[in-house]
């Protein structure tokens, strides 16, 4: 075992005393992480905030003038009013080539239709606008559902005296108490859409990042080799660089996340949507950290272990990287179809390795999984990683494969 130690050892002491190896592994993450979600939420801030302050350019063909007396005084929306006669296939013309925004066109008699209700038809009115085109999105969100809809409702408390007088029932209109939910599961229902798909992936890049240096890299440099010619035994090295790309895998996730955690909450302030964050609630039992620690530990030795065989099989960096980049975009859509599944409630996905783990995470957060369920996944997972360490560790024998013989 003293062999172990000291291949550990000396892994550890490859990052941790290399200054600039430090910054590119453990802090230069944290700022791209932190960059990248405050980057992405101010624009999405900026576009939201360009929509928002955007005079609408709106046509109206044939308003009433009740209608029309009252879109008049609107400061939000730039709107012009067209006879019936005007020519509308120019203005839909505009709107495709976003110069205008909105063109809503009034039926002819709309008025005498309204008064006469009890014997006309219901009046349409219709809309025109570029669904591809935000400016024109947000003109016909903002018209019907405020100038329209205030202009029904005008009408039909003129018609019956009151708006009430027009419903038949309602719905939940003076019920607060209508959900009836957990709020742990309900927030980590929402968090097991995307943080088991952000842990894998993490986890993978990590030890993508050190394994292929550690074990590719020292054959390229030619210092594996001295290394199995001294006594230590070639199981301990294996085991000793896997422990310690591991440890460094974890280490590198967890700056990773610390970073994502830091961002969203500064990011969903900027979008004004914090109140989202202080609505969530979720708190773990023993047995739920227990189970995402064995989890996360199977899911560390199976990917150190893909890695790790990926790079033996490998005579230098490049060579491993090309390798390993097919196995990286499987975790990465494997992690992708958990965050679109709903169905991982059936034994089959926790019986599949790299799928298994994510379902497990999302049970896991809901509280949902069973312990038949989590034994699978975690048997299937541990499994999966000693195959692969004991394969790694038997490449490890093999002169041809360890001095590109």
């Amino acid at each position: 075992m003293n062999g172990f130690r000291t291949i550990m050892g000396k892994e550890f002491a490859r990052v941790f005393k290399d200054k600039k190896l430090i910054f590119s592994m453990f802090i230069l993450p944290v700022i791209i992480m932190a960059g990248i979600f405050l980057l992405m939420f101010g624009l999405i801030s900026n576009m939201k905030a360009d929509i928002d302050k955007h005079i609408s350019e709106v046509y109206v063909q044939d308003a009433p003038q009740d209608f029309a007396d009252t879109v008049k005084q609107a400061g939000d929306i730039n709107v012009t009013f067209i006879g019936k006669d005007a020519d509308i296939n120019a203005i839909k013309d505009k709107i495709l080539s976003a110069d205008a925004d909105l063109l809503v066109v009034f039926p002819d008699n709309f008025t005498d239709d309204v008064q006469n209700y009890e014997n006309a038809s219901v009046p349409q009115i219709k809309t025109f606008y570029n669904p591809s085109e935000d400016y024109s999105s947000e003109a016909r969100t903002r018209f019907v559902g405020t100038y329209i809809e205030s202009y029904r409702q005008a009408l039909l408390t003129e018609r019956y005296g009151s708006i009430d007088k027009t419903l038949a029932f309602t719905v939940d209109s003076d019920n607060p108490e209508s959900e009836i939910v957990d709020s742990n599961k309900a927030t980590g229902k929402m968090l097991g859409t995307f943080v088991p798909y952000f842990i894998t992936m993490m986890i993978f890049a990590g030890a993508m990042s050190f394994g292929v240096d550690s074990i590719a890299g020292e054959k390229e440099r030619g210092t594996l080799a001295s290394l199995l010619l001294t006594p230590v035994k070639r199981v301990h090295i294996v085991m000793g660089k896997l422990v310690a790309l591991g440890v460094l895998s974890v280490m590198s996730a967890v700056v990773y996340l610390v970073g994502m955690l830091v961002a969203l909450p500064i990011g969903m302030k900027q979008l004004g949507t914090s109140d989202v964050l202080s609505g969530l609630s979720i708190s773990f039992t023993g047995t739920q950290v227990v189970e995402f620690i064995i989890i996360i530990i199977g899911i560390v030795l199976m990917y150190v272990s893909i890695i790790g065989m990926v790079s033996v099989l490998s005579k230098n960096i490049k060579e491993a990287q090309t390798y390993i980049m097919p196995v990286y975009m499987i975790v990465i859509v494997v992690g992708m179809i958990t965050m679109y599944t709903s169905d991982t409630d059936s034994m089959t996905s926790y019986l599949i390795p790299v799928f298994n783990s994510s379902a497990a995470f999302r049970g896991i957060l809901t509280g949902e999984i069973t312990t038949a369920e989590f034994a699978m996944a975690a048997i299937v997972t541990y499994a999966f990683a000693g195959i692969l360490i004991a394969l790694t560790a038997k490449a490890f024998k093999s002169e041809k494969l360890m001095f590109n013989a």
